[in-house]
């Protein structure tokens, strides 16, 4: 080999290092970014008259697997999904206070009995008009306590609204970033510049949707990344999608205004959409996490009407007032005798006292045909269907959040798999550049002596 291919080759050996050193610099820094994967170096040994030459840079290519990547979406859609389903039935548990593990009476459980006691003492003194009036309060505030959470529905549904409206912005500006982020991967590949960063950052993009809806995704030989829900409704490509929320109908549209709602199949958004679903569907659905607003309201409107129902029967005429509603049956002590509780009949006490400990109710009082609640308790009281009612929300916030807390374990787990084998070991990192620097010295040793061979020459030539 002639002094010139030897520097030559030295030459092409220190730029080859050179950009080794950068890429595994690059490692290092990033090592605890999360969005970061590790790059590696493909070298290629060309040859010349049979002879090996220096390595040259190949390609600077990602670590990628695929496989697990796809399974952490699916991971964060579950977790999405169940979470916010376990955030909206802790908030419905703590309107009724059925979320209290201490075990004694909630609130509306215990107004119910405070109303009991004081029929049962009036019933004993019917000529107390202090007693009277007891009953008046007391009936006042059961009803009180129904209508203050019947007045709950429009707080909640704003909350999923909001929800919804954040998810959706998210989504489309993540989508329009995955189409930006496509158009510089294209140009870069063609023009032969690595692409690991620019498709690091839109798989971060691609992880910010994954949690709203389920995902997949489709990358071409061009570099451009396509990517749909995991019911095939595309979200971004070459261009990105736009969607909107009708709170009205409950539906999500693109930007076409088609309805794409049966689209978002997981993830969070889907959550919000079963919670706020009011359809016929919802509501036969057995699955306590769908049409559950609806529900929850139309449990409490149950309540209200069977109470109703079952102490005028006994009273003989109204002590209540039942008036239904969009949101939950209102109750209100009849205004005939609030005014003036001597006029309230003290006689019948004992009737009314006991038709609320025996009267039992059939299914279809406590889950009536025209207004779904998912209850399926029948023959009991009033007491026992407030207790229904207590334990099918507490049920339902206990089983979500162990579903949650179980997807939240899958998905730190998926996780932790792919960043082992994705991202940055910085001992293997420092290793490798230890070697590099190795290497670069004794290539600069090298050419150091082709160096003054070249001095000897032209010394000899002189």
């Amino acid at each position: 080999m002639s002094l010139t291919a030897a520097l030559n080759t030295a030459v092409t050996g220190l730029a080859t290092i050179q950009t080794q050193t950068s890429v595994v610099s690059a490692n290092i820094a990033n090592a605890q970014n999360a969005n970061y994967t590790r790059k590696t170096v493909q070298l290629t040994t060309p040859t010349a008259g049979g002879e090996p030459q220096a390595a040259l840079v190949a390609a600077v290519t990602r670590a990628t697997v695929p496989e697990f990547l796809q399974d952490y979406y699916d991971a964060m859609a579950d977790y999405g999904q169940l979470s916010v389903s376990a955030d909206r039935a802790r908030a419905l548990a703590e309107a009724l206070g059925a979320d209290d593990t201490s075990g004694g009476q909630t609130t509306l459980e215990s107004m119910l009995t405070n109303f009991e006691e004081a029929l049962k003492s009036l019933e004993a003194t019917p000529e107390d008009t202090s007693l009277k009036a007891l009953v008046v309060q007391r009936g006042e505030e059961l009803a009180g306590e129904i209508n203050r959470m019947a007045g709950l529905r429009s707080s909640l549904q704003t909350q999923a609204y909001d929800d919804i409206g954040t998810g959706l912005e998210t989504l489309n500006e993540a989508s329009k970033n995955i189409a930006k982020l496509n158009a510089q991967i294209v140009s870069q590949k063609a023009a032969g510049y690595p692409t690991g960063d620019l498709e690091d950052l839109r798989d971060a993009e691609v992880t910010k949707i994954s949690g709203l809806v389920g995902v997949r995704t489709v990358t071409s030989e061009t570099g451009v990344m396509t990517v749909y829900t995991d019911s095939g409704t595309q979200l971004a490509g070459s261009r990105a999608q736009t969607f909107s929320y009708d709170a009205t109908t409950n539906t999500i549209s693109n930007g076409n205004g088609d309805n794409v709602t049966a689209g978002f199949r997981t993830g969070s958004l889907r959550a919000n959409v079963n919670y706020l679903d009011t359809s016929a569907a919802a509501l036969a659905n057995s699955d306590g996490n769908v049409g559950t607003l609806e529900k929850f309201f139309n449990q409490l409107d149950s309540l209200a009407q069977n109470i109703a129902d079952v102490v005028n029967t006994a009273y003989g005429s109204n002590f209540f007032n039942y008036t239904a509603g969009d949101a939950a049956g209102t109750l209100e002590v009849d205004g005939s005798f609030v005014a003036d509780p001597t006029t309230l009949d003290a006689t019948v006490m004992g009737d009314v006292q006991q038709a609320m400990r025996n009267t039992t109710l059939t299914a279809a009082q406590v889950n009536p045909a025209g207004d779904p609640n998912g209850l399926s308790v029948s023959n009991v009281t009033i007491f026992g269907l407030a207790s229904g009612i207590m334990a099918y929300n507490a049920r339902q916030t206990s089983e979500n959040e162990t579903n949650r807390d179980t997807a939240e374990s899958l998905m730190s787990t998926v996780e932790q798999k792919f960043r082992n084998l994705t991202g940055v070991n910085v001992d293997d990192e420092l290793a490798q550049l230890t070697m590099l620097q190795n290497n670069y010295a004794a290539l600069a040793q090298i050419m150091n002596a082709i160096n003054e061979m070249f001095d000897q020459v032209i010394a000899i030539g002189s």
